[in-house]
């Protein structure tokens, strides 16, 4: 029976009500063969535990449908499902797939189902149309479902600003840095007037990351051609080198007890960032609290982070795994997975819910969803070849080379350059 007709005999059966035993499905080489539920491979934080709790008794609204779920470490997952994959043993009915690690999947797209057959078309409106695009691939099949979404924002010190004569409301600083050209001059005042002569960011790769997202386009277009070289790519690249040549950045690497101490300390002034470095932010620099603010990041929002679920080709009940996306992914239990991971919703209509706009403290009572639920809605459709990692890894390891060893700005572009050329030669890439 091909593929096409054994989901057609699924939703026949699927009217009777039971759909997690139907019989339907590739029950060879389902991790899940022989019990009686299907079998879900994530990482901690990537979906709401309570949620998968009840899933575990019972979906709710499927009769005779449970999921299981199985933790895997964030960097192994995606490695244990191409391992799986490739011996057809042992594969997750379900699984989670990082936001830019979608398309390293591409390439082997059929090992996935295609949720246009299982009925996803008829949800579209209730998901970010960016987000909604980015789970096909590029021969139209739909292999991701949208799960969380990273929309970002200028994270800033509004004491810092306020002390350095800068604006300091949020839509005033919206306002007075609509472009990184004015985020660097804001910058220029900060050491020159603000007492505590703070440097406007921790690091470069920050923001050579954030004007990077904000193109539609990256390293590797959909005709599978290197375009590293081009214009939208040197732009982000002089923005950060500018910023170091002036002086701006702490030099300072994320996540370390430098970057620790510099946020605590009042040393760095804004980050350049999504929505889910909230409460890193907040466990970094507790008693900041009150002094930081949000506001619109300049150039416009851009996506960062997010993840996506599929169903493997092996899963052996398509409809069941279907019917538990389409109630974990819901507007009413993303709106669950806020309040309780953090996790930002790619349902719109989850933003307008009063329990999104609860005054954060910590952002002296300004309502995050403020300015991360426009961000989300406007951020651009990106295309992530399957060779993207490939492509900007020299790019961002030659931009550390300049920031703290000094190399020559334009000796590092040329070598970022012609490594990534030569590394995607070898996979075919032109």
């Amino acid at each position: 029976m091909s593929r096409r007709r054994l989901l057609g005999a699924c939703l026949g059966s699927a009217g009777a009500g039971l759909l997690g035993l139907t019989g339907c499905g590739s029950a060879e080489g389902s991790a899940s063969a022989g019990t009686d539920h299907l079998g879900l491979w994530y990482w901690k934080g990537s979906l709401s535990d309570k949620l998968l709790a009840t899933a575990r008794r019972g979906v709710p609204g499927v009769p005779g449908l449970k999921v299981r779920g199985s933790q895997i470490p964030d960097g192994d997952i995606d490695s244990k499902v191409r391992t799986s994959l490739a011996a057809r043993a042992y594969v997750p009915d379900v699984t989670v797939v990082n936001n830019d690690n979608l398309a390293t999947f591409f390439p082997d797209e059929n090992e996935f189902l295609d949720l246009r057959e299982l009925g996803a078309e008829s949800l579209r409106d209730q998901y970010l149309e960016w987000k909604w695009k980015a789970c096909f691939t590029p021969t139209g099949r739909m292999i991701g479902f949208p799960l969380d979404a990273g929309p970002t924002a200028l994270y800033y010190r509004r004491d810092l600003f306020r002390e350095a004569g800068l604006a300091y409301e949020p839509e005033d600083v919206a306002e007075e840095i609509p472009t990184w050209e004015k985020f660097i001059a804001a910058g220029r005042t900060l050491r020159a007037k603000g007492p505590e002569k703070p440097y406007l960011v921790s690091n470069i790769g920050n923001v050579f990351q954030q004007v990077l997202l904000q193109s539609s386009r990256q390293f590797v277009d959909a005709g599978n051609r290197f375009i590293g070289d081009q214009e939208h790519i040197r732009r982000a690249w002089d923005l950060a080198v500018d910023i170091l040549r002036q002086g701006l950045s702490a030099r300072i690497t994320d996540g370390t007890p430098d970057f620790n101490a510099a946020m605590s300390g009042g040393r760095i002034a804004t980050m350049t960032t999504a929505v889910w470095a909230i409460n890193g932010l907040k466990d970094t620099a507790p008693k900041t609290s009150g002094s930081w603010r949000l506001t619109t990041m300049p150039d416009g929002p851009a996506n960062y982070g997010g993840s996506y679920m599929t169903l493997t080709r092996y899963c052996r009940d398509p409809e069941a795994g279907f019917a538990f996306l389409k109630w974990l992914l819901s507007p009413a239990n993303q709106l669950k997975s806020y309040q309780e991971m953090a996790l930002f919703p790619t349902t719109p209509a989850a933003y307008a819910d009063p329990a999104m706009h609860e005054p954060d403290p910590f952002f002296g009572g300004q309502q995050p969803i403020d300015v991360f639920g426009p961000a989300a809605e406007k951020a651009p459709v990106v295309y992530f070849s399957p060779y993207e990692e490939s492509a900007n890894t020299p790019f961002f390891q030659e931009l550390t080379n300049v920031e703290t060893l000094g190399k020559n700005p334009e000796r590092a572009w040329r070598d970022a350059v012609n490594t990534a050329e030569t590394t995607l030669s070898r996979v075919g890439v032109s």
